[in-house]
C-alpha cells in the first residue's frame, strides 16, 4: 500500500487535497495529514510523524498545493519500487549538485530532469515547466521537495534532519543524500502533478544552503554522470504558457 504524507495549515474541514488524492490514485492508499495550524513542527518533524504513523510499504511526501493530474498514479508508483534496486522517485530532480551553489536547478540542461505544472497569480495563468523533454525515468543524485515517494523500509536507517533544517528549505536534497548511499534515485515524467505556486530563494534559503555545505562539505559535488556541468554554456530549462488551458485538477 501507498501512504500519501502531507503537512498542512489548512482547516480540518479543507478536504480538496484528499479527495484528490484519493479520486486520482486508481486504487487504495492511505492519507495522512500532519495538522500543523499551530506551527507545532517544521516540515522535517512534521514528516517524520507522518513516517511514524504510516502503514504503506511505499511512502509519498508531498506539499499540500501539489495535485496529480492524471489518474492512475499509485499503480505506476508500485510498478516502479518493483526494482530493488529504487529508493526514491521524484517528478523533478538533478543529476548534478555544485559544492558551491546546492541548488538542484544549478546544472541546467542536461542535468536537470521533469516536467510540472505551474499555476500561478490566483489560477489566472498556467505554464508547463520543462526542465527535460526526456519521456523516460532518469537517474538522478536529487529531487525537488514538491512530491517524491521512498521505500519504507529505508526508514530503518534514515530520517529527516529535523535539527538541521528545522524550517522548509533542503530537507528534500538532505533525504536524497541519505537514500543514495543504498539505493538509486529516478525522476519520472509518468506522473504529472501540477503546483500552486513556485520556488523561493531567499535568505532563508541561503542559510539551510549553507547548513547542507557544511553537512555534505566532504562528499560535494555529486553526480550520476560523467559530464561536469559548465555553467558558462548553461542551458535553462523552459516555461510554455498554456493559457489556462492546463488539464483541470480532478477534485471530487
Amino acid at each position: 500500500m501507498i501512504s500519501i504524507i502531507t503537512c498542512s495549515q489548512k482547516e480540518l474541514s479543507w478536504d480538496i487535497h484528499q479527495r484528490n488524492v484519493q479520486k486520482t490514485a486508481g486504487s487504495e492508499i492511505e492519507y495522512i495529514r500532519i495538522d500543523n495550524r499551530s506551527h507545532r513542527y517544521n516540515l522535517c518533524s512534521a514528516y517524520n510523524e507522518g513516517v511514524r504513523r504510516a502503514a504503506g510499504d511505499i511512502l509519498v511526501f508531498m506539499h499540500e498545493d501539489v495535485f496529480f493530474v492524471e489518474g492512475g498514479w499509485a499503480q505506476k508508483l508500485t510498478e516502479k519500487f518493483s526494482e530493488e534496486s529504487l529508493g526514491l522517485i521524484g517528478v523533478a530532480g538533478t543529476q548534478y549538485l555544485f559544492a558551491d551553489n546546492p541548488s538542484w536547478v544549478a546544472a541546467g540542461r542536461p542535468f536537470v530532469k521533469g516536467q510540472v505544472i505551474h499555476e500561478l497569480n490566483q489560477g489566472s495563468s498556467y505554464f508547463l515547466t520543462v526542465f527535460n523533454w526526456q519521456n523516460e525515468d532518469t537517474p538522478v543524485v536529487a529531487v525537488d521537495g514538491l512530491f517524491f515517494a521512498i521505500r519504507r523500509s529505508l526508514f530503518e536507517r534514515i530520517r529527516f534532519d529535523d535539527v538541521t533544517f528545522d524550517g522548509f528549505h533542503f530537507y528534500d536534497i538532505d533525504i536524497c543524500m541519505q537514500v543514495a548511499k543504498s539505493h538509486l534515485l529516478k525522476v519520472t515524467t509518468d506522473i504529472l502533478v501540477k503546483h500552486l505556486s513556485g520556488g523561493s530563494f531567499n535568505q532563508s534559503w541561503k542559510m539551510y544552503a549553507s547548513r547542507f555545505i557544511k553537512k555534505y562539505y566532504s562528499v560535494l559535488p555529486v553526480c550520476c554522470t560523467s559530464t561536469t556541468p559548465d555553467l558558462s554554456r548553461r542551458i535553462p530549462f523552459e516555461n510554455f504558457d498554456l493559457k489556462g488551458k492546463a488539464p483541470q485538477v480532478t477534485i471530487c
